[in-house]
C-alpha cells in the first residue's frame, strides 16, 4: 500500500472554493423577473422589499448590482415621465392654465419674473421687489407706519414695582430675584 508523503492527503484534491458572504442576498430569477414586473408596475421600492423581505437599502444594491433591474428602473421612471407629460399636456390643450404654466416652467426654462438678471449695486444690499402699483416712497412710508411701535419708545416711564424680598444664603451672600425689565440697585 502507498504511502501519502508528509503533508500529503489520500483524498482526491478538491477545487478551491472563492469568498461568498454568507449575508449577500441574491434575486433568483423568478424573483428578477417579478422585481422586473413590480417596477413596471411602479409599486414603491419599500413594498417590493418587503414583499421579498429584504430592506431598501439591499434591494437597492441588488439593483445596482444587477443591469437588467437599472435598466427596468430607468424604463419605468421614463415611462411615468411621459405619462405625467402627456397627462398636463392634454389638461393644458383643454384650456388648463396652472398645468400650461407648469408644463412651460419644467420643461421650456420659463421663469415668473426676470429675477436672474436683476444685479445688486450696492455691496450690501438685497434685491427688493415691489409690487408693479406700488412705488419706492409709498413702499417706504408704509414700511415705517408698520415698524413705529417697534422702533419708538413708549410715552409713558417705566412701572414701578414692588422688588421680591431678600434672602440670606449667609456667608455675606445674598439671593433675589428680579421680575422682567427691572434693574438690580
Amino acid at each position: 500500500m502507498d504511502e501519502p508523503g508528509f503533508g500529503k492527503s489520500v483524498a482526491p484534491e478538491r477545487p478551491a472554493l472563492t469568498m461568498e458572504p454568507h449575508n449577500k442576498a441574491k434575486l433568483s430569477a423568478e424573483n428578477r423577473a417579478l422585481v422586473q414586473v413590480a417596477l413596471l408596475d411602479g409599486y414603491p421600492l419599500a413594498a417590493i422589499a418587503r414583499a421579498l423581505s429584504v430592506s431598501v437599502p439591499t434591494l437597492k444594491r441588488l439593483m445596482a448590482d444587477d443591469p437588467d433591474l437599472q435598466a427596468e428602473v430607468e424604463a419605468q421612471r421614463s415611462f411615468e415621465e411621459t405619462e405625467l407629460r402627456d397627462i398636463l399636456m392634454e389638461l393644458a390643450r383643454k384650456g388648463d392654465t396652472v398645468a400650461a404654466i407648469f408644463l412651460a416652467k419644467a420643461r421650456h426654462g420659463w421663469r415668473d419674473r426676470d429675477d436672474a438678471r436683476l444685479k445688486v449695486e450696492s455691496p450690501g444690499g438685497g434685491v427688493l421687489l415691489l409690487p408693479a402699483a406700488t412705488t419706492l416712497d409709498q413702499w417706504e412710508a408704509a414700511a415705517a407706519a408698520q415698524q413705529s411701535i417697534y422702533r419708538e419708545r413708549p410715552a409713558e416711564g417705566p412701572v414701578e414695582r414692588e422688588m421680591r424680598t431678600r434672602t440670606d444664603l449667609g456667608d455675606g451672600m445674598a439671593m433675589q430675584r428680579l421680575f422682567p425689565g427691572d434693574l438690580p440697585s
